[in-house]
């Protein structure tokens, strides 16, 4: 076997250097995880109302590759216990310099048996979207 004097200190030198490096490197690699600005279950909000006594969920998220020029693409997920889901596409216009970019959503019931349309106020802010408040017409009815 041939031996490498020059490679075999070429490897030292290098292990001994990622030592080093792994070092520096992952206490910020740690603190950037740490303290990222949101994670994926925490992007989501869900809130649960009763509607002529029948229990409606309100799901936000925000989509896959959710903000693209200065919009932000959010799947809105309503739900009725024993209904098939709807599920409708929102899209909120991000305004430059502002912390929180809202938008208004009237989202009709009547596919789950609801004869009511539910008119929502959405907030999206660092990448997580959550409702703000909800009001249930016919009837002005406030529901957060």
């Amino acid at each position: 076997m041939l031996w490498n004097e020059g490679a075999a200190k070429r490897v030292i030198l290098f292990v001994m250097f990622l030592a080093r490096a792994s070092t520096a490197f992952v206490l910020p690699a740690l603190l950037l995880i740490a303290t990222a600005p949101v994670s994926a279950a925490s992007a989501c909000s869900t809130d649960a109302f009763s509607i002529d006594g029948t229990s409606l969920s309100v799901e936000l998220c925000p989509a896959p590759a959710a903000t693209t020029a200065g919009k932000a693409a959010l799947t809105e997920t309503l739900t009725v216990k024993g209904q098939l889901p709807l599920i409708r596409a929102v899209t909120v216009e991000l305004l430059p310099g502002a912390d929180t970019s809202r938008t208004i959503d009237d989202a009709p019931l009547q596919k789950l048996g609801l004869a009511r349309t539910l008119h929502l106020t959405i907030a999206y802010r660092n990448g997580a979207a959550r409702l703000e408040h909800a009001l249930l017409v016919p009837g002005a009815v406030a529901l957060k």
